[in-house]
């Protein structure tokens, strides 16, 4: 009867050492950090301007995705990651031909945004037959730039090269060329970079800056 009382009270001991074990084990866990998911980036696709966003008059008649074969290297090299853009047209008054609007939009690095809109600013300035002149941009944050850009006249005429393999007369010879007008609103928010460009006979400058705003608040 001894050695059973000592064999019961030794097996009440290691129980009760064992549960204290479980017990501190389970409170010294190290505390499981929830998982969230990562904020993707805007899809430019959801981001342009639609058929219903525009003045009536305006047709869209063309939209696509880009891929990076229709980049140029200055902006591969300066990240571009995705893109998106979609080309509206209207018939212009006094049937001077068509209006047209684009509306291009693309993902970029934050840190390359600002040299970005610097090589869009310096392609939209690059027609020397412009004159052009700045706008003020209100609402389309802190890096916006418009602008438009007019020839002294419509028709303009410029020289063309003569063919020296053909006898000409008047080697001076000259042709006549249409010049349309031009305004660009250069935006961004984040990584997201985005141009709008309205060219044609009867450019409304206002008209872009209104399209603008509407597509500076789609940017999350």
């Amino acid at each position: 009867m001894h050695i059973y009382r000592i064999f019961l009270v030794t097996l009440l001991i290691c129980a009760a050492i064992f549960c204290a074990g479980c017990t501190q084990n389970s409170s010294s866990q190290v505390p499981v950090t929830p998982i969230t998911a990562s904020v993707t980036d805007a899809n430019p696709a959801q981001l342009a301007l639609t058929q219903s966003e525009v003045p009536q008059g305006f047709t869209l008649v063309e939209k696509w995705a880009k891929t990076p074969s229709d980049l140029s290297k200055v902006a591969l090299d300066l990240g571009w990651q995705d893109g998106y853009v979609v080309r509206f047209i209207s018939p212009a008054q006094g049937g001077m031909g068509k209006n047209e609007i684009v509306h291009n939009i693309a993902i970029y690095p934050k840190s390359t945004i600002n040299d970005v809109i610097a090589m869009a600013e310096q392609q939209g300035r690059s027609d020397t037959d412009l004159i052009y002149t700045d706008h003020p941009v209100q609402g389309l944050g802190d890096n916006a730039r418009a602008f438009s850009g007019k020839a002294s006249a419509q028709i303009l005429l410029k020289p063309t090269k003569a063919n020296e393999l053909i006898p000409s007369i008047d080697k001076d010879e000259v042709k006549a060329v249409f010049k349309n007008e031009v305004a660009e609103i250069i935006f961004s928010k984040g990584n997201t970079f985005e141009v709008l460009i309205m060219t044609g006979p009867t450019v409304d400058t206002a008209l872009l800056f209104e399209l603008a705003k509407k597509a500076y608040a789609k940017i999350p």
